[in-house]
């Protein structure tokens, strides 16, 4: 179940977070987190249990059917991640609904550290995403988001489910960001690939051409296809 994954599955995916908090800790008093597509909180409560007060996290669902307060707190008891002592403990963590392809409801510069597992395939407006996660992180804040690759099942004609077309060439994700700085594709000791975004303005100068739920062609399909233009 995506909704539960958890610091472990995050570890194989996405890298290391705690060693990556306990790094800027050494800097700083307090890291602020975010995390897009939260689902039902997992990640974000074994953070705060290992963290406490040294942590303010947010989270960010498009909608509070996908995971609310409520729903953390319930599957969170029930999968025995917290006792009833413990529940004062999380309800400091924060969450926002809203479509995080659109805007981050965070000032420039205001977060340390943005992570994504599995969920930005999801996304309409991919690239934008991105931009605004550069624009949010903190002046030494990172990044850590799974590729938009994820998509089990789908025909090819379907995928990448990003595509980027210039003067009517596709160009692949991984070639198009080779000439911005602070994003690039980076291979974690799981062997796995992750999206790391690092402070700095992104402006990749495209335009949203179209998009496809596949969910809308078959029920057991999931992802949103984005394609692009290079703005001229």
């Amino acid at each position: 179940m995506v909704k539960s994954r958890g610091l472990r599955e995050a570890k194989r995916k996405i890298g290391d977070l705690e060693k990556i908090i306990f790094q800027m800790l050494r800097r700083k008093k307090k890291v602020r987190v975010f995390e897009s597509g939260c689902g039902y909180w997992r990640v974000m409560v074994e953070l705060k249990k290992r963290f406490g007060d040294r942590i303010d996290i947010v989270g960010m669902n498009l909608k509070p059917s996908h995971g609310d307060k409520k729903k953390m707190i319930s599957f969170a008891l029930k999968e025995g991640i917290i006792n009833k002592n413990e529940v004062k403990d999380i309800k400091s963590i924060k969450i926002v609904f809203g479509d995080a392809g659109n805007r981050l409801p965070f000032k420039t510069g205001s977060i340390d550290l943005v992570y994504s597992q599995v969920s930005s395939y999801l996304y309409k407006d991919k690239m934008h995403f991105l931009e605004e996660v550069a624009r949010v992180l903190s002046k030494e804040g990172i990044a850590r988001i799974t590729p938009f690759t994820y998509a089990r099942g789908l025909p090819k004609e379907l995928l990448p489910l990003l595509k980027i077309y210039d003067n009517g060439k596709c160009m692949s994700f991984e070639r198009f960001i080779k000439k911005f700085k602070n994003i690039k594709i980076k291979k974690i000791p799981s062997k796995n690939e992750v999206i790391e975004v690092k402070k700095g303005k992104l402006n990749f100068g495209l335009r949203l051409e179209s998009s496809i739920n596949v969910n809308n062609l078959n029920k057991e399909w999931f992802g949103i296809q984005s394609i692009y233009s290079v703005k001229k």
